[in-house]
């Protein structure tokens, strides 16, 4: 589950997403659409130490989903940095995501929209939490929430 929600999500896809993707990433579809995800890749593993041994490839991925498959959310708010943003940004301003051009692939998130993909908008900025920005992902919107 994603530890980094602000705002109950209410709709969930499972999308086909790029290598290294675990919970609480941004992504956005193939199509474009923002979302988070919920789980980490399929193929995801994760290491753990007990003792001086460390045991390693332990499936760390969504259950039930195919090595390169994620759960989604497509709404609800979740927190993240956000380049430009700060304790003067208004909510409902729009925030972009950065992608490395492989779909999926969310580098980063900004205010600066140029030739970025749409992704939400800013819910308020969490300073308190290391600069972090709670966003409505996939709300365009102007209106108030």
């Amino acid at each position: 589950m994603a530890m980094n929600m602000v705002h109950k999500y209410t709709k969930t896809e499972v999308w086909p997403v790029v290598s290294g993707v675990v919970s609480g990433d941004a992504v956005t579809s193939v199509n474009g659409e923002p979302g988070v995800a919920l789980t980490s890749r399929g193929d995801a593993t994760t290491s753990i130490v007990i003792g001086p041994y460390t045991i390693s490839g332990i499936p760390s991925g969504g259950v039930g989903l195919n090595t390169a498959e994620t759960t989604v959310a497509t709404d609800g708010a979740f927190h993240f940095a956000v380049t430009g943003a700060s304790a003067a940004t208004p909510k409902n301003t729009l925030v972009y995501a950065i992608s490395a051009g492989a779909g999926t692939d969310v580098t980063s998130l900004t205010l600066t929209a140029g030739s970025n993909l749409p992704f939400g908008k800013v819910d308020r900025f969490i300073g308190e939490y290391a600069l972090q920005t709670s966003v409505w992902i996939g709300d365009f919107s102007t209106d108030a929430t």
